[in-house]
């Protein structure tokens, strides 16, 4: 009588289970950067997108509207009409708010013009961005740093 045995030695099992072991400590770290700058840059066209509803619904409501930067940068809020906050959206963990040219808030006239034009400043992990908002033309313009 023959048997006819099938499988892996130990010694096989223990080479594909390093080599499995090689590769996801090679992987994790890549896919972990991959998953931030891809939130960094979701909650960056999230802001963007703010900043035109903010436009929208001064224009809309004719009313004075406002984003303001709160905790530290951290997060931001939208006012509207300028008292009373409409909405509150928190960056990602290691993205903020810095600073920008005359510009700690983002307000918009009835008629839906930029109050103070001017550079909005957010830190990244992977750099500052750099948003321009232009004079009555409710573009917002993204440089990278």
């Amino acid at each position: 009588m023959k048997t006819d045995e099938n499988g892996f030695t130990f010694l096989e099992m223990l080479l594909v289970l390093s080599i499995v072991a090689i590769l996801t400590a090679v992987i994790l770290p890549i896919g972990d950067r991959w998953i931030t700058k891809q939130s960094e840059e979701e909650a960056l066209y999230t802001f963007i997108a703010t900043i035109h509803h903010a436009q929208a619904f001064a224009m809309a409501n004719e009313t004075y509207t406002a984003i303001r930067f709160r905790n530290s940068g951290k997060s931001y809020s939208l006012y509207a009409p300028s008292s009373v906050a409409y909405s509150t959206m928190d960056f990602p963990e290691g993205m903020r708010w810095v600073g920008g040219n005359r510009l700690s808030a983002i307000e918009f006239h009835p008629k839906g013009h930029i109050i103070n034009p001017g550079t909005v400043i957010l830190r990244t992990t992977t750099g500052d961005k750099r948003l321009t908002l232009q004079l009555q033309h409710g573009r917002v313009l993204v440089y990278d740093q």
